[in-house]
């Protein structure tokens, strides 16, 4: 009940802060703890049993929240839908799971999607789509929260040993998606590491444009819960929303991935938008470029922070400081609660400044794959050190670097080891690119091909040859690229990040 009882004090100490402001509601701190218990207490009513669970189907809006702090004061299980990903894969993950109930907003309520609907005896919906759509057995949120006696809230639900509380999928771009087993307490202690870092108080506001989905998204409203700060919740990832909610409601935090920073900063510059009340923006996801960090900085007149995390570890491992403000090329020193180690490939711990492998120790490390064992076998190891597949440094100061990005992203042309992160640094110091993706194309002679693909800025051009040049005076004589694609836009996941294999196959 650990996040209940911080929602219960900011709604006993200040009750009448804003919460979350969602487009032109805002709910306070008082009415959200009431729709918490009320959710809370409606789960009573439902026909559950010790595997029932629920699944959220949801845009950035405040049901999400009632629905998640609901279902840990409950105790009942819950899983957020990746609602990008194709029918068959939410369908997998319904049924991977056993979800019975289903949160779900109205602009999922479409034709192609009933079937879906199918697998859920309870559906809860959001919104004006008509009931008749979702089918039978569905409720109003509105009158489902009304539903319950109050005092049931407190009542615990009775499930079975293993089930955790919530369950996050990977985005399951290459394979099936796959379930990452992750409790409450695992939260709180990430919330508490993250926050001897960052100094986040009830009068600071953050921008939510993150899917409430993702890890990141996750807990950056956690983390702005937890202190009693507002959430301004946004249910479009774009620039120009970004920054008219920054203007409208003089958001002081911004947590957002590098490739929205990039879009972000040329719109600013173009005017129209005051951002004066923004000091701190939290970068996260993937890597961020030394160029781009210092453009934002000196585009929005903020301090950027970069972090690094994954959804397996609840999800932060390391961030920068705000007393030590942004160190560019690190993502920060190691949360105080958890334990970092570098290895290189025979499984040897790798001194300061040597690059390897990262691995990850501490009690918000998940438990493990939900009903995949093999699989969380290769993952955690038998001393508890889980395997990140990233691959990085730690310098004197015990400051986390990732130095070369995925191990798997590794490109190997003529027996050489060229890290993508390294070109696409280098590449974003140059004016014309807004985006840099390095990719291995496979080669008979070679091994691997390196390809660039590039996503020009708005009104700037640059040829193939002059990139060429540039990075031939950058970077190593083997990390020049073989060939420079230009492409209009680049596939990604919902919170940004490049989907490197397709790149790859239009090659």
């Amino acid at each position: 009940m650990a996040f209940y009882k911080y929602l219960k004090s900011h709604a006993e100490k200040n009750p009448d802060s804003a919460a979350i402001i969602d487009g032109d509601c805002t709910v306070s701190y008082k009415e959200l703890c009431e729709q918490v218990e009320s959710f809370a207490a409606a789960l009573s009513e439902l026909t559950l049993n010790p595997n029932s669970k629920v699944g959220l189907l949801c845009l950035n809006q405040k049901e999400h929240l009632v629905a998640m702090f609901g279902c840990l004061l409950k105790g009942v299980p819950f899983i957020p839908f990746n609602f990008l990903l194709k029918p068959e894969d939410l369908a997998f993950i319904a049924q991977d799971a056993g979800i019975d109930t289903l949160i779900v907003d109205s602009a999922f309520v479409k034709p192609e999607v009933s079937p879906f609907f199918k697998f859920f005896p309870n559906k809860i919906l959001v919104g004006p789509a008509n009931i008749d759509e979702v089918g039978e057995g569905t409720f109003r949120f509105e009158n489902f929260i009304k539903s319950g006696q109050r005092e049931n809230a407190f009542v615990k639900h009775k499930r079975e040993s293993g089930i955790p509380d919530v369950i996050l999928y990977t985005s399951g771009t290459t394979a099936k998606p796959k379930g990452v087993m992750l409790n409450e307490e695992q939260f709180d202690e990430n919330c508490t590491g993250f926050l001897e870092h960052l100094h986040i108080t009830s009068e600071d506001s953050a921008i939510v444009a993150l899917p409430l989905f993702h890890s990141f998204g996750n807990i950056m409203a956690l983390v702005f819960c937890r202190v009693g700060a507002t959430l301004i919740l946004l249910k479009q990832f774009q620039p120009k929303s970004i920054l008219a909610s920054i203007a409208e409601h003089k958001a002081t935090f911004l947590p957002l991935v590098p490739t929205i920073y990039s879009f972000l900063v040329d719109l600013y510059a173009r005017g129209g938008y005051d951002v004066s009340s923004l000091h701190t923006c939290i970068s996260g996801g993937a890597a961020l470029p030394k160029a781009l960090l210092s453009k934002v900085e000196e585009v929005l007149g903020v301090t950027v922070i970069e972090g690094y995390g994954l959804t397996e570890t609840s999800p932060v491992i390391a961030v920068n400081t705000m007393k030590d403000g942004s160190v560019p090329g690190s993502v920060g020193p190691v949360l105080p609660n958890i334990e970092v180690t570098i290895i290189d490939e025979s499984g040897k711990a790798l001194a300061h400044e040597q690059v390897g492998e990262i691995l990850v120790r501490g009690k918000t490390v998940m438990s493990g794959y939900w009903k995949r064992p093999e699989e969380t076998q290769e993952t955690i190891q038998t001393d508890g050190w889980l395997k990140t597949g990233d691959l990085g440094h730690l310098d004197s100061k015990g400051r986390l670097y990732i130095s070369a990005g995925r191990k798997k992203d590794i490109i190997i042309r003529a027996g050489e080891n060229v890290s993508p992160l390294a070109i696409e640094n280098a590449l974003m110091a140059h004016p014309a690119p807004a985006e840099v993706a390095a990719v291995g194309i496979a080669d008979e002679r070679v091994g691997e091909k390196v390809k660039v693909c590039v996503v020009l800025r708005e009104g700037i051009e640059a040829t193939e040859q002059e990139l060429k040049e540039f990075c031939r005076k950058n970077l190593p004589a083997f990390m020049a690229p073989d060939m420079i694609e230009f492409h209009d836009s680049f596939p990604k996941t919902a919170t940004g990040k490049v989907l490197k294999d397709q790149l790859k196959n239009n090659g």
